[in-house]
């Protein structure tokens, strides 16, 4: 949670390339949608579709690069005046840790037994930590 509400650093770069990519769900319906990656000299970061149908090729981008695990959580076009977070972001560095911290208060203060629950949150959490590590 705190690298991502702490301010980063903020980096002002060219964006190179806008791929669009098709992700499949291997499941009966064959459901999909698509991601957006942004790529710039420096780093490489999805964004919203609505943001990478306002994008042009050589257009300035203003994104903010966490402390910790170097993740973009905050980017906007120099046009733009708002800005945008990718809502992986928000899951894997606000809600799952926060989450986790409600239930491990809430079991210590009402004296019930949920370790289970408590366990299966905190292989979440340690799956998470892997997936911002690498």
């Amino acid at each position: 949670m705190v690298d991502f509400l702490i301010p980063g650093n903020k980096v002002i770069d060219e964006i190179s390339t806008v791929q669009k990519e098709r992700q499949q769900y291997f499941n009966a319906a064959r459901n999909f949608h698509y991601s957006y990656k942004v790529s710039t000299s420096q780093y490489d970061f999805y964004i919203t579709g609505d943001y990478a149908k306002e994008i042009d090729i050589n257009e300035r981008i203003e994104f903010e690069v966490s402390l910790l695990f170097k993740e973009v959580n905050e980017y906007r076009l120099l046009s733009f005046e708002k800005s945008d977070t990718y809502s992986l972001r928000y899951i894997s560095s606000l809600f799952i840790p926060l989450l986790v911290l409600i239930t491990m208060a809430f079991a210590y203060f009402s004296k019930k037994k949920i370790s289970t629950l408590i366990f299966v949150l905190q292989v979440l959490l340690l799956a998470d930590l892997v997936f911002l590590i690498l």
